[in-house]
């Protein structure tokens, strides 16, 4: 709906944004970051350069006091040119209205500004450009002079600006759809559900030292694991960083082409990681084959329901819910069906007596490999069992806790986590059954005779 690119100004920049309609965006930041410049410069209050389009139209090719009704822009300090509030409202009629809104009086619009509180005029301020129901609001502080420790009236318009699904546009007479982007005060971001702390490449180096203990430790008890570990932490480090930069551009695209192309490669590497952790395996295609089909039934079937059904964003190919969901799913089913396939493969060997023995004896081959695909699949189970059972009380799974690290209430974050360990039980059961039986089927022929020869 809103979308920012490469807007610069003096002390601003550049800057890409992107605001879908109906979505709050919360900028957050010390004091002097720029705040403030940026919703200015967004709202062609200040020059700047840069490409600025609303629904489809250039900033550029729409009058200023037009683009202006369009975006409507409330500075955290409100300026009156009248002496009655009233006479601020070219609609005094449809602005009575709204007052009960936010706490206020019909009457508030009789009283000359002089003798209103802060707080009053904030509020004012804020029912001026509701009004004129633009399609975007750029709100500069909004709530910051409005008292939330008071049991009147007046903590009212606070309390909703804090509920990121209750903000006023929702109201008759606002816009009916659009987007709301502003920045808060301090006390309101100590309870703010859409902040969040920023990690320093400080912070990381910091972290990074405790992989250096780790790797003095293996050098002095001589594990061997030294260079595992350098190898896995720059591989980490290298690949994370470029799939940051690949999803900050899917993010923008929000193509399901482009969302499609990036699934399909995420199911690849994860085929691969489940071929390179078999011991023995079916020939480098067939494992290949195996793991990476399984795995794309399961995320494709789990991560289409979530979508669809509970998450449902729009649209539903929306990246910046697929993609994170998809790599949970596959993550965690990648090593569900690792562990099936290599349990079963290598109990195929073991007990290659014990099968032969039983079909020798007129079995067919579901029967003789019915303990053996029982045990691997209760194997491939087991780790999302334990993670369940661990769950809250052992461990704080790795979603929920960074939703809480991003300011999400503890509540809201407990049931998504939920939610996904559902999804994640879900999609672990589909991709082990999947592999294990499809490989159980790969050791026999038609004949019903054990293949060992198959194996690599």
């Amino acid at each position: 709906m809103l979308t920012v690119r490469g807007l610069t100004r003096p002390g601003l920049g550049p800057v890409d944004l992107d605001i879908a309609n109906r979505e709050c965006v919360v900028l957050s930041g010390p004091s002097g970051a720029g705040k403030t410049l940026l919703l200015r410069a967004i709202a062609d209050l200040d020059p700047a350069d840069g490409r600025i389009t609303l629904n489809g139209v250039a900033r550029d090719d729409v009058a200023g006091p037009e683009w202006r009704r369009r975006i409507a822009y409330v500075a955290a300090e409100a300026a009156w040119w009248n002496d009655v509030a009233g006479d601020h409202f070219d609609d005094t009629d449809a602005a009575r209205r709204e007052l009960a809104g936010l706490g206020l009086g019909a009457e508030l619009l009789d009283k000359p500004v002089a003798l209103l509180s802060t707080g009053e005029r904030q509020r004012l301020a804020l029912l001026r450009a509701l009004v004129l129901e633009p399609s975007a609001m750029l709100l500069d502080e909004p709530t910051s002079s409005l008292d939330a420790r008071r049991g009147d009236d007046r903590g009212a318009p606070r309390r909703r600006r804090r509920d990121p699904h209750r903000h006023p546009r929702r109201r008759p007479g606002a816009a009916p759809g659009g987007a709301q982007a502003g920045h808060r005060g301090r006390d309101d971001h100590r309870d703010s559900a859409m902040t969040f702390i920023t990690l320093s490449y400080a912070d990381l180096v910091l972290a990074s030292l405790l992989l250096l203990f780790a790797g003095g430790l293996s050098v002095v008890l001589r594990l061997g694991l030294e260079g595992s570990l350098a190898v896995a932490a720059a591989r980490m480090v290298v690949q994370l960083t470029l799939i940051g930069l690949v999803l900050k551009t899917l993010f923008a695209l929000v193509s399901p082409w482009w969302t499609g192309v990036a699934a399909l490669a995420m199911v690849l590497f994860a085929g691969r990681e489940v071929m390179a952790r078999q011991k023995r395996g079916l020939g480098s295609a067939w494992t290949y084959g195996l793991g990476t089909a399984s795995l794309m039934l399961a995320g494709t079937v789990i991560t289409g329901l979530a979508l669809t059904t509970q998450i449902r964003p729009d649209p539903w190919f929306d990246p910046r819910y697929a993609l994170p969901i998809l790599g949970m799913v596959l993550g965690n089913t990648m090593n569900g069906v690792s562990i099936g396939l290599d349990r079963l493969l290598t109990a195929a060997v073991r007990e290659r007596a014990a099968i032969e023995a039983r079909l020798a004896l007129g079995h067919d081959r579901t029967r003789a490999f019915r303990h053996l695909v029982r045990d691997a699949c209760r194997t491939g189970m087991m780790h999302i069992v334990n993670a369940m059972s661990a769950a809250g009380l052992v461990s704080l799974p790795g979603m929920m806790t960074g939703q809480i690290l991003a300011g999400v209430p503890p509540v809201e974050a407990v049931k998504y986590q939920i939610l996904i360990m559902f999804l994640l039980a879900g999609a672990t059961g589909i991709g082990v059954l999947a592999a294990v039986f499809a490989a159980a089927h790969r050791l026999t022929d038609d004949r019903h005779r054990l293949r060992l020869d198959r194996l690599a």
